[in-house]
């Protein structure tokens, strides 16, 4: 949840620095840019937040499940057994 949080309000914050350098006629791009790094490195870390882990496995938090075409299993993945991580 942080992560998205700290994700907004770089790109907010960034967003208003731009429109500060404009409106001042600064440059002021480099703070810019480093904005939309920490947002998009926090962003990264909150996307990759969702898969389950070996430690999530061994500790049975999560299930097998497999898909199968005509009797023929062709798929299976890793789920979570509840919502909650």
């Amino acid at each position: 949840m942080w992560y998205l949080v700290i994700t907004i309000v770089t790109f907010i914050v960034g967003a208003i620095v731009s429109a500060i350098s404009e409106i001042k006629k600064k440059d002021l791009s480099f703070w810019v840019y480093v904005c939309g790094f920490i947002g998009g490195i926090t962003s990264m870390l909150l996307w990759n937040n969702d898969a389950p882990t070996s430690m999530d496995v061994y500790q049975g938090k999560t299930t097998l499940e497999i898909t199968y075409r005509d009797g023929v299993p062709v798929d299976s993945i890793v789920v979570f057994k509840n919502k909650e991580k």
